[in-house]
């Protein structure tokens, strides 16, 4: 009885030396407890992170193996053994750990993405890719919007190749994709490598226009809006040095603005897209729509301008030779003048 108090003693004051920095002590009274055989799973355990913070690392590993294998509290240890393989590059064996894991907790994100930079830094593209994709639920901008996150936490650190890595799987999603180009040129010149930064912006400048055309597909009004994709287009305005595609982008701000609820400043930025180029007639119908919208909570007299812009567009239309567009604006004008409330 008088033993297992000052065992309790013991491992109550090896936190506060820890706390203290007096980590020799510490170890000491560790190698104590655990030499008595007192409470196997937690002394393992805190000998395990003070050896991990000691950076001993061999030790670190070989108490949480002992816990998996001769304890029955496991979780922790599959846990800290996961976060030190990963942190010392055996990815292998750190895919292995959350596999692990993620059998009894499949929802635990945190694991889920130390298990994709696992596979991204063990080169296994393809499979890192799927798994990705699959998180996302095949939602290739959420996929890309968290691979640039962890290229940013790794270059804090100064990683420059991790941050090359994560950004090459880009390319398997989203190819030549010109905020990747710009970020590896980015690494490439902070690692004093100018002649392939220089390579690289030279690539960007050619490969933009045609990257924006082919991913801009909000010309059609009535499509359903991505506000993840759309916010990831805006950020390609920086590439637009000669200012070729203003139109498109104050389109895609409106669309935005309209879907975050922020109806002026879309009517505002579709307003911009008409004085830009006035022989568009999407600008037009966009303008109407969001007018339309407007007038059905306290600004009645929007409706008489939206139908001016909805007939605006229906004369462009009939220019064109497009009848179906025609007679979809002069649904929308009987429907704007019906008694319908607009919401």
């Amino acid at each position: 009885m008088l033993d297992n108090i000052k065992h309790l003693i013991c491992l109550k004051s090896i936190d506060k030396n820890i706390h203290e920095n007096q980590f020799e002590i510490a170890l000491e009274k560790l190698n104590f407890l655990i030499k008595e055989e007192f409470k196997p799973s937690k002394t393992y355990l805190k000998r395990g992170r003070l050896c991990k913070k000691l950076l001993m690392y061999d030790d670190a590993y070989s108490d949480f193996t002992y816990i998996i294998g001769h304890c029955t509290h496991k979780k922790e240890a599959y846990l800290e053994r996961l976060l030190l393989n990963y942190e010392i590059n055996n990815f292998y064996e750190a895919i292995t750990d959350a596999n692990t894991i993620l059998n009894e907790d499949e929802d635990n994100f945190e694991i889920k993405r130390i298990k994709i930079l696992s596979l991204i830094f063990s080169k296994q593209d393809e499979y890192a890719k799927d798994y990705l994709m699959e998180i996302f639920d095949f939602h290739k901008y959420k996929s890309i919007q968290f691979l640039f996150q962890e290229v940013a936490i790794v270059l804090a650190k100064d990683e420059y190749s991790k941050g090359l890595r994560i950004l090459e799987i880009i390319d398997l999603i989203d190819k030549d994709n010109p905020i990747k180009l710009l970020k590896e040129a980015n690494i490439y010149g902070n690692a004093g490598n100018k002649i392939h930064q220089d390579e690289i912006l030279k690539k960007i400048d050619s490969i933009f226009p045609k990257y924006f055309v082919s991913h801009f597909r909000f010309m059609d009004m009535y499509q359903d809006k991505d506000l993840l994709e759309i916010c990831f287009l805006l950020e390609l305005e920086i590439f637009d040095k000669q200012g070729l595609f203003l139109y498109p982008f104050r389109v895609l701000e409106g669309y935005r603005n309209h879907l975050e609820g922020h109806v002026i400043d879309a009517k505002e930025c579709f307003e911009k897209a008409i004085r830009i180029n006035p022989s568009k007639p999407e600008g037009y119908v966009l303008l109407a729509q969001t007018l339309q919208l407007m007038s059905g909570y306290d600004n009645p007299e929007y409706k008489i301008s939206a139908e001016e812009n909805y007939k605006k567009a229906m004369e462009i239309f009939k220019k064109e030779n497009l009848p179906e567009k025609v007679d979809e604006m002069k649904r929308q004008i009987k429907h704007l003048n019906s008694t319908l409330s607009f919401k």
